[in-house]
């Protein structure tokens, strides 16, 4: 499931200190990969930084933000959302004094990850069919 958010983040109105908070809701599962998407414009203006509560998980440094221009900057995140809020926060800021600037984040996630087969017999009868298969 690719869960999408373009976020536009105004001039002159959010700082590093005080970002702008977008929250993606997703659902329980595991986060495996995505990006985000700088598109031509911002030319370090505009900054990105990924939480899943209160850890940073993108970039990994906390001292650090993705701040690009016509970019697309692969994640790969994996991490899960097996605890409620089932949710990942998106803080941005513009230092550009001028112009609003928008990215786009997308998240994938796999809703199945950890889940035993819904159907234990079946699975059960596929497992001895693969094993016995393979002896």
């Amino acid at each position: 499931m690719d869960y999408i958010a373009h976020i536009t983040t105004e001039h002159s109105i959010y700082t590093r200190a005080e970002p702008k908070r977008t929250v993606l809701k997703m659902s329980r599962g595991r986060v495996t990969e995505g990006w985000v998407y700088f598109p031509s414009g911002p030319a370090g203006t505009l900054h990105a930084v990924i939480l899943r509560a209160s850890l940073q998980i993108a970039p990994v440094d906390r001292d650090q933000s993705y701040a690009l221009d016509d970019v697309i900057a692969p994640l790969r995140p994996a991490f899960d959302l097996h605890q409620p809020p089932f949710q990942v926060t998106v803080l941005t800021w513009n230092t550009s004094t001028q112009y609003d600037h928008v990215l786009t984040i997308s998240l994938t996630l796999d809703p199945f990850f950890g889940k035993p087969p819904k159907r234990p017999f079946l699975a059960s009868i596929f497992n001895r069919q693969i094993n016995h298969t393979a002896r």
